[in-house]
């Protein structure tokens, strides 16, 4: 079995559990074989002739990454969905977690800061934006990160109207 990325539509995409990524169009692709069977919800694979070509194709991360593990009588093709490709782009994106345990109003520091691949919190690219905050809430070590744990003014800007910030 070969696994195939349909990257026409995607072209930046990639996975790494995948033998080829092409370009093509699905229909290109397709006519590779004598049938295309969709299998998003397959539960186990279908009883084919010998000498069929088959491929089958699914459009959802999960159902990919099930389907690789099986011993499909033909080849994979996955060509993702936007949900899937979403799925993709934050596998592979670095996020911001707590480095260690932080109290509840902490001051965040370079050090409360960790950063790791995929996961949900507030991408690695906003670090510099997230030392200064005051944390609104505790967070255990490994915590993702996300903007409505962290208070929108750095600390040493005074709130509006209040004595420091008004001339």
């Amino acid at each position: 079995m070969r696994r195939i990325l349909l990257t026409a539509d995607t072209p930046e995409l990639t996975v790494e559990t995948v033998d080829e990524a092409t370009a093509a169009p699905l229909t290109e692709v397709a006519a590779r074989y004598h049938v295309v069977v969709p299998a998003d919800h397959m539960a186990e694979p279908p009883l084919l002739s010998d000498g069929l070509r088959a491929a089958f194709l699914c459009t959802d991360l999960d159902a990919f990454d099930r389907l690789r593990r099986l011993a499909l009588p033909g080849d994979l093709l996955f060509k993702p969905s936007p949900v899937a490709r979403l799925d993709l782009l934050r596998r592979g994106r670095r996020t911001l977690v707590a480095a260690r345990p932080i109290a509840a109003g902490t001051v965040l520091g370079e050090a409360d800061l960790a950063e790791m691949v995929g996961g949900t919190g507030i991408g690695a690219e906003h670090r510099v934006a997230m030392v200064g905050r005051r944390t609104m809430y505790a967070m255990a070590e490994g915590t993702a990160v996300d903007f409505g744990m962290i208070s929108e003014d750095p600390v040493d800007i005074p709130p509006a109207g209040s004595a420091g910030g008004e001339s």
